[in-house]
């Protein structure tokens, strides 16, 4: 989701598979706590947080980011003062349940995608749209989770207009992180043992977009810079999060 005035190693370059979509990591988001206590983690793991909040009118959530050169974090919650349109009931329960994670069973985390060329080649598998009135007028998010799963991660492609690099980077330029990082090179996914991925994520690692590992919990790794500083730090329980840079 994205800002509206909204352990898987994902290279961060498209996926060159012949008569596929080509597809590349564009930003991962983990839902929290309403108004996003956890913050405090990424600050205290050196962090400058965006003080803006986003409001995903129609869908009943807000969220603040972290913004890089190429890509932003983002904290999201159900926020009660934010209204939901009819017919999107059915997305907010989801996000409740996200938020609730460690007692519902859901997967927190979401992990969305840009294209990379002017096509719009279908995905070997169902994949499904829908849209809210905090995105621009026209456009749609590309669903690859199934509509009906309750355990994997929130899969998507982002609508275009919110995917262009140039005013990414421009707004990663106000900030200045303390622990010196500016962009994400690699996003690892661990999933749970007893998860069975489906026929999306099994997509993504087979094209290379995205490998999983399994693991104890669902969490997401975010390498920063190619790791070139040699240092880690896991934010867990606070945020189901690994960094390294």
């Amino acid at each position: 989701m994205r800002r509206a005035s909204g352990l898987l190693a994902l290279a961060l370059f498209p996926v060159a598979v012949e008569a596929q979509p080509q597809i590349e990591f564009d930003h991962v988001w983990i839902m929290v706590a309403p108004n996003a206590p956890e913050r405090a983690a990424l600050q205290r793991a050196g962090f400058e947080i965006s003080p803006d909040i986003n409001r995903h009118d129609g869908q009943g959530t807000a969220s603040i980011t972290v913004e890089f050169e190429n890509t932003f974090l983002e904290l999201m919650w159900p926020d009660g003062t934010v209204a939901v349109r009819p017919g999107l009931e059915r997305a907010a329960e989801k996000f409740r349940q996200r938020m609730l994670w460690r007692s519902s069973g859901w997967c927190p985390i979401g992990v969305g995608f840009r294209r990379t060329t002017p096509s719009e080649e279908a995905f070997p598998f169902p994949t499904w749209s829908t849209t809210a009135p905090w995105l621009p007028p026209g456009s749609a998010i590309e669903m690859l989770t199934p509509r009906d799963d309750k355990t994997s991660p929130s899969l998507f492609v982002s609508p275009r207009a919110l995917s262009d690099l140039g005013e990414q980077a421009a707004r990663a330029s106000r900030f200045h992180h303390p622990i010196g990082v500016h962009r994400i090179t690699a996003v690892r996914l661990t999933s749970p043992k007893i998860y069975r991925p489906i026929a999306s994520l099994a997509y993504l690692k087979k094209t290379h977009a995205l490998d999983v590992q399994e693991g104890e919990d669902w969490a997401v790794e975010l390498t920063f810079d190619g790791g070139g500083k040699g240092k880690s730090r896991d934010l867990r329980p606070d945020l189901p999060l690994l960094i390294r840079y």
